[in-house]
């Protein structure tokens, strides 16, 4: 890949984003595609998002994917959303242009396309879904969710004021909230349970709940990538039960932004792919 003055900039904003496998992916697709453009990793200082936001879209930045912890600032930030960030009010998805930032969201469509792709059967199990967290990824999550499925979903969070909130903006939907101390009398009989939380990323908080009374064919799917195998896995592993790491996500939800900068959406499989050698290095 060379590097011209007409070369398109595109990133991904993060605290931390140093892990972020993101710039492999992109450039990837770009180089495969033949587009002149690059795509970087871009840490920023909590304290300064909107400032770098701000300078970027003055730039000739063209996109940015936004990640942990800046996507609800950067729905605040968009000077237009699509009708999901509007809903869930967080962003992962910026196109940029002239100043302009308009905003939208990927992660759960990208999620659900993973589980397609790695669990053909998902949507047809009975039993509750349960989804841990409240934050950006997590409302993203249940939008897609609640657009296919018919079966409960249970949001458990720390926060109950922010998880009724969330419950609340999915209505007519029947979201039932539950506290962390809550987890183990929900997990009997679920048969989808996704950590949305950034609990375990890069090793820190860990937390393994206790798997044993989920059904056989029950999936565990943790949307956290780096490590490639958190507690939260290793604890699903231990009881054998089917299990997933967020790498698949990341690769659903950057073939959608990709194709919303580019006009055509990347090969998902090739993706991930190129994903899983990286991490094997």
């Amino acid at each position: 890949m060379m590097i011209k003055a007409s070369t398109a900039l595109y990133g991904v904003l993060g605290h931390p984003v140093r892990h972020s496998l993101s710039p492999i992916l992109h450039n990837a697709w770009i180089e495969s595609h033949g587009f002149d453009a690059a795509y970087v990793a871009l840490e920023i200082a909590p304290e300064r998002f909107e400032v770098a936001l701000a300078g970027l879209a003055a730039s000739d930045f063209r996109g940015l994917n936004v990640t942990t912890p800046f996507k609800e600032r950067a729905a605040a930030a968009s000077s237009t959303q699509s009708e999901i960030v509007a809903r869930i009010k967080a962003a992962n998805c910026l196109t940029l242009k002239t100043g302009q930032v308009h905003g939208d969201n990927t992660d759960g469509a990208g999620l659900v396309a993973d589980l397609d792709a790695r669990a053909p059967d998902w949507r047809d199990l009975d039993g509750p879904v349960i989804v841990l967290g409240s934050g950006g990824a997590a409302r993203s999550i249940l939008s897609a969710l609640t657009t296919i499925l018919k079966r409960p979903i249970i949001v458990i969070n720390r926060d109950q004021v922010r998880a009724e909130e969330t419950a609340q903006a999915f209505q007519p939907y029947p979201i039932q909230i539950g506290s962390w101390a809550d987890l183990p009398s929900f997990l009997a009989g679920a048969s989808l349970v996704i950590n949305a939380t950034s609990q375990g990323l890069n090793g820190l908080s860990p937390f393994s709940p206790d798997f044993a009374q989920l059904a056989p064919e029950a999936i565990i799917y943790d949307t956290i990538y780096a490590p490639a195998k958190t507690a939260f896995i290793e604890a699903a592993e231990a009881v054998k039960r089917r299990s997933f790491n967020g790498i698949g996500m990341l690769v659903g939800q950057g073939a959608l932004s990709f194709e919303i900068w580019f006009g055509v959406r990347p090969d998902l499989h090739s993706g991930l792919t190129t994903l899983e050698g990286a991490m094997k290095l």
